[in-house]
């Protein structure tokens, strides 16, 4: 069984502060193959890093910000989550697990305005992109 598991979740520190989730993953089953994946780090936004929001624009459409800059990421992030995707086609993966409330992993994260107040929860964009590209593999949010 191959598991991709969010790496903060892992002890990895990999969080935008460059600290750590750790969960217990006792659950999977023994010997699964587990696959480490934080898309902020993959697309070089670096730790520590100025963390990001989901932020609905006046177009409707949900762009990923820098809270303080409002630089976008979301181009960076979609196109190194697709190419994870593509991999994971490629080397089959059985289970995901991703950390919630992430920007990146959440699958109900807050949305903000663009002044940052909170209006809303939306899908972070790995997420997004997990169940738009890969909707037959089950997904756990912990």
């Amino acid at each position: 069984m191959r598991v991709l598991i969010s790496s903060c979740l892992l002890g990895m520190k990999t969080r935008y502060d460059g600290r750590d989730k750790k969960y217990d993953i006792s659950f999977l089953p023994a010997g699964a193959e587990i696959i480490p994946f934080c898309p902020e780090v993959e697309a070089g936004l670096g730790i520590p890093r100025e963390p990001i929001e989901l932020v609905l624009q006046g177009d409707d459409c949900i762009r990923v910000l820098g809270r303080e800059s409002r630089k976008e990421f979301t181009e960076v992030l979609e196109m190194c989550c697709l190419k994870k995707i593509r991999e994971l086609r490629k080397e089959g993966v059985d289970y995901i697990v991703l950390k919630s409330r992430s920007p990146s992993c959440g699958t109900e994260t807050p949305l903000h305005d663009y002044e940052g107040n909170e209006i809303g929860v939306a899908q972070g964009i790995w997420a997004r992109i997990i169940a738009e590209e890969l909707p037959d593999v089950p997904c756990k949010t912990v």
